[in-house]
């Protein structure tokens, strides 16, 4: 039952009274053939005087008290109404105020995601000339760095810690990336694992798909990533950015913004906005996410900086999809969605109505 319908519904105190008065009135009809029957309960009415007044004598009061009543009745739908215009308008402040606040959230995830940037070095080579410029990535391109750096302290540990289970390894490997190691991280530096990593990358040749590290002194480790150009001339561009040195002044609180945005809206009461409206404002949100901040936002939850995002309490990944988009061939090939969510759960939640509400987009194709 919809709201308006809700208000047009009468309450039990109405009926009641619309009840009484009807019977009052249909009874004012027979009333007086009742009472004018002689010796009722010993008393005689026929001499009452004229028929007319015996009448309405005898049917005014009954009309009178159902008239009372009925008039009870319309003060009491009007105090009713009135009651209930106050609630619809608070509900509509209380709505439009959610929608700022939402939309706001919004405009801070964006600024959020534009202030993240990268310095890159570009070296276009033609021929045996080598330019080398500099530039700054800005935005949602950033995290595809990200990645690859993420897989590449992955691949180390992977390489150099072999009891390690998948699990372990992106724990670590997240902590590094967002810590960074010596010279640049600060907070594990009694760590003998990030200390053993660093012993780790003196020795590694990583190469994918063109893409490779490279050492320089001063315990620097460059990202070197090939693009190749067809041109009259043999020519390339390399891009490289400096590694391991922490991202958590950039990304710390792009990930409790958009944690709060997300805890913001589920949190809404079902009686203000259900189910189904709450999926589609972080479907709104969720579109800002690329396939690569989903990507990252796994690793967020698996490492257990961002354990919050799905366990007991919160289900932002199952019930809400927050992570909708991701697919495995987007995740380090130790990571299978399958192994870690139950994608045919009856337990999670769908919308009513639709023929197909998966937890995954990849369960469609």
């Amino acid at each position: 039952m919809n709201r308006k319908e809700e208000r047009n519904k009468l309450g039990i105190v109405e009926w009641a009274v619309i009840i009484v008065s009807g019977l009052l009135i249909i009874f004012s009809f027979f009333a007086p053939s009742i009472f004018t029957k002689p010796n009722i309960n010993g008393i005689d009415f026929t001499e009452t005087g004229p028929i007319g007044d015996t009448i309405g004598g005898i049917m005014n009061p009954f009309i009178a008290i159902a008239g009372v009543f009925l008039t009870f009745l319309a003060f009491y739908i009007q105090y009713k109404a009135n009651k209930q215009q106050r609630n619809l308008f608070r509900q509509e402040l209380d709505s439009n105020k959610f929608e700022n606040q939402f939309y706001e959230m919004l405009r801070l995830h964006k600024e959020n995601v534009n202030e993240i940037g990268l310095n890159i070095a570009l070296d276009s080579v033609i021929g045996k000339d080598i330019t080398t410029s500099f530039e700054q990535i800005k935005g949602r391109e950033v995290f595809e760095y990200y990645l690859e750096e993420i897989k590449i302290i992955y691949y180390v540990i992977k390489k150099n810690f072999l009891t390690s289970s998948p699990d372990v390894r992106i724990k670590m490997a997240y902590s590094i990336f967002f810590h960074g190691i010596p010279p640049y991280q600060t907070k594990h530096d009694a760590d003998e694992e990030i200390k053993s990593f660093g012993e780790a990358l003196k020795s590694l040749e990583y190469i994918n798909n063109g893409n490779r590290l490279a050492g320089e002194r001063g315990n620097k480790y460059k990202f070197q990533k090939y693009v190749y150009e067809k041109s009259d001339y043999p020519s390339a561009k390399v891009l490289s950015y400096d590694l391991f040195q922490g991202h958590s002044a950039q990304i710390a609180h792009y990930y409790r913004h958009l944690y709060q945005t997300v805890k913001f809206i589920t949190k809404q009461s079902e009686e203000f906005l259900t189910y189904e409206e709450k999926r589609n404002y972080l479907r709104i949100l969720r579109s800002q996410l690329s396939n690569q901040e989903q990507a990252l936002l796994f690793y967020n939850w698996k490492s257990e900086f961002g354990k919050s995002w799905e366990n007991s309490e919160n289900k932002f990944f199952t019930d809400f999809r927050m992570i909708h988009n991701l697919y495995d061939g987007l995740l380090i090939s130790d990571f299978k969605l399958k192994d870690y969510f139950d994608i045919n759960s009856k337990s999670i939640r769908t919308e009513k109505n639709r023929d197909s509400d998966n937890l995954f987009e990849s369960q469609d194709w």
